[in-house]
């Protein structure tokens, strides 16, 4: 009988899980394609020569600050989530966020979790069949829930973890939101006078030439090393006789033609630990990206690395569902990379891969690593892509293997 009833009692946990996120999925994507779109046309009015925002820091531990839930709890919830989420703000790739919760049971009995699920697998959570106490004498019954993600690329991560209590008709929803960035920050004006993280140049080529904002988001000074490589050429300031500063602006020049030389990326190099290597998009008609696999970024950051030494980094890879990758090869001779892991994150793949630079590089590089893809039974995974048609015709979909060349850049010094 107690065999049975943990049976049925794992098939409504299981049940109301997967109700919960076919519910949740559609708005779950829009928000991460609205955060997505945020992140690339942010305007930064005026970048700061003081703390505007936390500082970035891997020796500082971010704090999660309280959210609001989006919705009001069910009218008949015995149970509710203080507080419904933490925003941890800006913080630094590979930073560990500790946040906690705590579960408040307002009726007169005990009642317990039968599961939690996060969205993904950087987040961990740990209260099934834990017991969350009876309210007494008025005062609700608390279970701490203490939550951790686990963030690497830049942008906007959130995740959230659906919790099951018994007697509760829907799953209490716990959310956390940060912004990963680089202590260290660009910020270029467009051709509407407007500072973006991005060298607007796709209507305008003349605009691959221009100067760039160097700033730190925390107030500190640094030194700006190089520009795409390069000895960086400052506005109003001398690096042989001015003391350092927390804002720059520095000139750069990109090449406009022919269409392989243009740059996907700006590069700039600097002194502080926690942002030896930063990027600013480039948007051109010869920078288009549109890979075969739904990666999470077009490019990686290694850092700076000792000469013959090597690098490793995450790429996340959405909507991979069973499909895994089969070979990652470097795309120019003089790297190797190679395929360290990869584990099933949610309905996306995270993929770890180590780079070697080998003896005849030095100095700032950007490279091609190459990703093939593969089925469940070890097949070429197929994506349809697809391509403009004749004048007056619809597109035509090719269905093609799924591989992708992701760029990797750093420094060997």
């Amino acid at each position: 009988m107690k065999l049975k009833m943990h049976t049925l009692i794992h098939i409504l946990v299981l049940t109301v899980l997967t109700h919960a996120q076919a519910r949740t999925s559609a708005n779950t994507v829009a928000a991460e394609e609205s955060a997505a779109f945020v992140q690339s046309t942010v305007v930064l009015t005026q970048a700061p020569t003081t703390a505007q925002t936390p500082a970035p820091s891997a020796l500082t531990k971010p704090v999660g600050k309280p959210m609001r839930a989006a919705s009001a709890p069910a009218t008949n919830a015995k149970v509710i989530a203080m507080p419904a989420g933490l925003d941890f703000g800006v913080v630094a790739p590979h930073t560990l966020l500790e946040g906690n919760f705590k579960l408040a049971n307002t009726s007169d009995k005990p009642l317990k979790v039968l599961g939690a699920q996060p969205s993904c697998q950087c987040t961990t959570i740990e209260i099934t069949g834990k017991e969350i106490p009876a309210q007494t004498a008025g005062v609700p019954g608390i279970l701490e829930v203490p939550v951790t993600m686990k963030v690497s690329a830049t942008g906007f991560k959130t995740a959230q973890v659906k919790v099951v209590v018994e007697g509760e008709s829907l799953p209490i929803t716990l959310e956390l939101r940060a912004e990963v960035a680089y202590a260290v920050r660009l910020a270029i004006m467009d051709a509407a006078g407007n500072a973006q993280p991005y060298v607007d140049a796709a209507e305008d080529a003349s605009r691959l030439k221009g100067v760039a904002q160097v700033f730190s988001s925390d107030g500190k000074p640094f030194r700006v090393l190089s520009v795409q490589g390069a000895a960086p050429v400052f506005v109003n300031w001398n690096e042989k006789t001015d003391a350092p500063m927390a804002k720059y602006e520095v000139q750069f020049a990109l090449a406009g033609a022919p269409c392989e030389q243009v740059p996907k990326y700006l590069l700039v190099e600097t002194d502080r630990a926690d942002a030896r290597m930063i990027d600013a998009r480039v948007r051109h008609a010869c920078t288009k990206i549109s890979p075969a696999l739904d990666i999470a970024e077009f490019r990686s950051n290694v850092g700076a690395l000792p000469a013959g030494g090597s690098g490793t980094f995450d790429i996340e890879i959405k909507k991979m569902g069973a499909n895994r990758i089969a070979l990652v090869k470097a795309v120019d001779a003089q790297f190797s990379a190679e395929l360290i892991g990869q584990r099933a994150d949610g309905s996306s793949l995270m993929v770890t891969i180590r780079l070697t630079p080998g003896k005849s590089v030095a100095g700032v590089f950007m490279t091609p690593v190459h990703l093939v893809a593969v089925d469940s039974n070890g097949q070429p995974y197929m994506t349809q892509r697809p391509e403009p048609g004749a004048p007056g015709q619809p597109p035509k979909i090719n269905t093609l293997p799924a591989e992708v060349d992701l760029l990797v850049y750093g420094k060997v010094q």
